[in-house]
């Protein structure tokens, strides 16, 4: 199978496409019956050009992800599906119900009365399906398009071979006795912490466990400002590379995942599979995200009673908490992108399956429909 994936990170903001492209396309290229290719959303909006048709012409799908935000985008999508490519659109976040407290708010839902949600829909409707990795994203549009569930797997080659916890505390000048409850994110989980009840839950486990670090990270530091806990107790670390990430995760003794909201409840089992390929010990909330991973971590419900008690549960009973997860790490290999080939491929083939020609548009050719065509005659 061809397969083109149209990008949207930015070399500064690179996270999602990381996993809805660059990792999918690594691990079926490493595969002996597939070949993937990406290109930015930039380079695909110029399709007439020589170098853009040479890349997309042999492809038997297209994958687009999110920027359904302009009509030169629609141009190009209508011009490749009259051209014989199905375009599915790969949409991980809500965008529709952005919180304020997210920056990306002022763009997709206050700008210009919301006429770049207005085309992202207009947008899904021009398409041949929607990608996500969440049942309820699905389920929110699918009055407009048909809708596929895929996951987000991993970057094999980022979790093997990761040092010792023991080491990177060392490295990071982490005394070995400290339990470390770490966490970290994008700009866009602040409403998380709040709603959740993981600050009060961390003021009194931090009263209560005096060797607690809570271990922030990511280049949003609010959270790490107003969690209520003394200096002493808390640690913020900056963002990093996507591939040096394990590393970090590695150094957590305890993960938390908490959810608020049904923005969050549209989120991705990320945060879970990452602690799961670190053989660390993790706590989310009860939700969507973290349903297929429920034998693999603590679910709990919201509030701060029910949060401290998950985490001082989990305290009190480290060492049998930290052997179920050392236990897991080879199970989780499955969800490595590498081991979920066929998974893609069944996917990217129904949607191919699926396709419908009949929308595309090709540039400089007037269409003309039944009626118009019989009242000319």
């Amino acid at each position: 199978m061809n397969i083109i994936m149209v990008y949207a990170d930015s070399a500064r903001e690179w996270n999602c496409s990381q996993w809805r492209n660059l990792s999918p396309a690594d691990a079926l290229n490493r595969s002996d019956r597939n070949q993937a290719k990406l290109i930015h959303v930039s380079g695909f909006v110029d399709y007439l050009a020589p170098a853009i048709q040479e890349l997309i012409a042999p492809a038997d799908i297209i994958i687009f992800q999110r920027n359904l935000i302009n009509e030169e985008v629609m141009n190009g999508i209508q011009y490749w599906q009259g051209m014989g490519k199905p375009v599915a659109v790969d949409l991980d976040d809500a965008y529709h119900i952005l919180p304020w407290s997210n920056p990306a708010h002022k763009f997709w839902i206050e700008k210009e009365n919301s006429i770049s949600i207005d085309m992202l829909e207009k947008g899904l409707s021009l398409c041949d399906g929607l990608i996500a990795p969440n049942k309820l994203l699905l389920n929110d549009w699918k009055h407009v398009t048909d809708g596929y569930f895929l996951n987000n797997f991993s970057e094999k080659g980022w979790w093997e071979n990761l040092k010792s916890r023991e080491e990177i505390k060392k490295e990071k000048n982490i005394a070995s006795d400290r339990i470390v409850i770490g966490w970290g994110g994008s700009v866009s989980h602040y409403d998380s912490f709040h709603g959740s009840g993981i600050f009060d839950a961390a003021k009194a486990i931090s009263n209560e466990f005096p060797n607690v670090l809570w271990m922030i990270c990511g280049n949003d530091d609010r959270i790490y400002h107003h969690l209520p806990v003394p200096n002493r107790q808390k640690i913020h670390q900056p963002g990093v590379l996507p591939n040096l990430w394990p590393q970090i995760v590695k150094i957590f003794d305890i993960g938390i995942a908490p959810l608020f909201g049904p923005y969050d409840q549209r989120r991705s089992w990320i945060k879970g599979l990452e602690y799961l390929h670190a053989g660390v010990p993790w706590i989310g909330t009860v939700g969507e995200p973290y349903n297929e991973l429920r034998n693999f971590g603590v679910l709990t419900e919201n509030g701060a009673s029910n949060w401290e008690i998950a985490i001082h549960k989990m305290i009190e009973n480290l060492s049998e908490f930290q052997d179920t997860a050392n236990n897991n790490i080879e199970l989780s290999k499955q969800f490595y992108a590498d081991n979920q080939i066929e998974t893609f491929e069944k996917v990217f083939q129904k949607i191919i399956n699926n396709f419908n020609q009949s929308k595309g548009i090709l540039p400089g050719v007037i269409y003309v429909s039944p009626e118009q065509q019989r009242s000319t005659e």
